[in-house]
């Protein structure tokens, strides 16, 4: 079930049987497909050489890719796993706005990464050597729409702790925020605040999409490989 909002009211989705097209994993998700087969192939080979991508001054450039694999194995099944829960919205929004969403995420907190490491440069407060590399930024600003839009289905309370259908999800995303802080949990919190500036359609945000001509190469060059289902 999925829940937005939609002229002027709010509104739920509730899928009861799916119908055949919809049971291959990525199915209507081509830009989460896209993402993930990207972020699983880069992560796979930083892992092995051992040469993260992690975004420090001393390489700026970096910020153009640093987001595109994580460092370790244990951030790569968690990551993977949350993009995967997050492909609802591609199907949701449809694959322009999503795409728009994931150029707008990636630009912005790429802005705010450097700001950040420019910030802390020499404080004694924080020490902020380098912001990890991985979709830290996307999946942390996709949580903030998923914790809006997403009802609960299974409340439960366990122990007098609400907890929810949800809650393995929070969780999991907690232990990404961990993995290495303090740096970590300033990716994930740059996230946050891309993903609460789109929701309250901040600089008009929503409003920003890419180019319909992009959108139609990229579905002219990268579909026919992304649209292959399994039988």
């Amino acid at each position: 079930a999925l829940g937005g909002e939609e002229a002027g009211g709010w509104f739920s989705l509730s899928v009861v049987a799916p119908p055949p097209a919809m049971s291959a994993p990525y199915a209507n998700a081509p830009v989460s497909k896209g993402i993930a087969l990207v972020t699983l192939m880069a992560s796979l080979a930083s892992i092995s050489s051992r040469h993260p991508l992690s975004l420090h001054l001393r390489n700026p450039l970096r910020a153009l890719v640093y987001q595109a694999a994580f460092s370790s194995a244990s951030e790569l099944i968690v990551g993977m796993y949350l993009l995967f829960q997050m492909r609802q919205f591609e199907r949701h929004w449809g694959s322009r706005r999503y795409g728009s969403f994931v150029a707008l995420s990636g630009a912005l907190s790429a802005s705010l990464s450097l700001s950040s490491l420019s910030l802390f440069q020499g404080s004694s407060l924080l020490r902020l050597p380098s912001i990890p590399p991985g979709p830290y930024p996307l999946i942390f600003a996709s949580l903030v729409q998923y914790h809006f839009d997403v009802p609960v289905s299974f409340p439960v309370s366990v122990l007098g702790l609400p907890l929810s259908d949800k809650t393995i999800n929070y969780a999991l995303a907690l232990q990404l925020l961990l993995s290495s802080p303090p740096s970590s949990a300033v990716a994930s919190l740059i996230g946050v605040a891309v993903g609460l500036a789109y929701r309250l359609k901040i600089l008009g945000l929503r409003k920003l999409a890419v180019p319909s001509f992009i959108c139609t190469i990229c579905s002219r060059v990268f579909m026919p490989l992304l649209d292959r289902q399994h039988n």
